[in-house]
């Protein structure tokens, strides 16, 4: 696939390489003409960025290439919607996984309140957890439409909550960049978050097959409830597992930036740069659990 960098320098090479007269002419052949020039125009405005698939193809195999095109501002309001719907379809698809898993292993996810857990009796031992995984009994399991409502408010809340928390953290993210003297408008940072998610869903995907494994043996072979409260806890927490990736991405996109400034304050700016990141990553970190359970609670009512 190529990029639009590719392209304007394949074109510009064209344009600028002179004709080689023929032997025997006597008058050299003019170079291209304004309407030749005028049509080399109208192919770079025909450039587009690349499709959902493309760049899915390019976080997996060309990193680089990918940094380069979303250095394009021209790019952003393609990027934007591509990225989004990249990381919104590995975030579905993460949760209709927990959500097959829940169901098998045969428990019943209850959500306590805040408030519930901190006016609990923790000196007779009856403080319950925020999540509590509740065993189904075989005479009374859940019917299908109950089973497919408890599976969509799950989806939505990891979908909607991972999302909604990158837009609470965007704002910050903007202000780190002018503070390590990386001056960004705000489509371009919302581009380098976007694909820091769409990131972090492929990596999700990629780590899916493997939990799937694994859960779906502790419900065939009838874990201990320890075991099966472990492994559900830990589908629980694989987005944040995976979003290591995303961070990276993240950080190699403005550490990109950061080779553009001046050689004298290059070193330091890059220093407080990946401090800056590193901060914001632990801010996106504690907003998105807050914003999961929130979500999940108020759609459980």
């Amino acid at each position: 696939m190529q990029t639009s960098i590719e392209i304007r320098e394949r074109l510009a090479g064209v344009h600028t390489t002179q004709p080689v007269p023929e032997p025997g002419a006597d008058e050299p052949v003019e170079p291209a003409s304004a309407g030749a020039a005028g049509c080399g125009d109208n192919v770079l405005t025909e450039v587009t960025a690349p499709s959902a698939f493309e760049l899915v193809e390019l976080i997996l195999k060309d990193r680089p290439r990918l940094e380069r095109i979303i250095h394009d501002p021209s790019q952003s309001a393609d990027l934007i919607p591509r990225f989004l719907a990249v990381a919104l379809v590995g975030f579905t698809l993460f949760g209709v996984t927990l959500a097959i898993v829940i169901s098998a292993v045969g428990v019943h996810v209850k959500l306590n309140s805040v408030a519930d857990v901190l006016n609990a009796d923790v000196l007779n031992g009856t403080a319950p957890s925020l999540i509590e995984f509740m065993r189904i009994r075989p005479n009374s399991s859940p019917s299908l439409v109950g089973s497919a409502g408890a599976a969509m408010r799950l989806i939505s809340a990891y979908d909607l909550g991972l999302i909604a928390a990158a837009g609470v953290c965007l704002p910050s993210l903007f202000f780190y960049g002018l503070l390590a003297g990386v001056p960004m408008s705000m489509a371009r940072v919302t581009v380098h978050t976007l694909k820091g998610m769409a990131t972090t869903a492929v990596a999700l995907i990629g780590i899916l097959p493997i939990y799937m494994a694994f859960a779906l043996g502790a419900a065939v072979f009838q874990a201990p409830e320890i075991l099966v409260n472990s492994v559900l806890w830990l589908g629980l927490i694989l987005p944040f597992a995976a979003g290591l990736f995303g961070v990276t991405s993240l950080y190699s996109g403005f550490a990109a930036l950061a080779r553009t400034l001046p050689a004298e304050c290059r070193g330091k700016r890059a220093c407080l740069l990946r401090r800056l990141i590193v901060s914001w990553s632990v801010c996106y970190t504690a907003v998105t659990p807050v914003m999961i359970f929130t979500l999940w609670g108020y759609f459980s009512r």
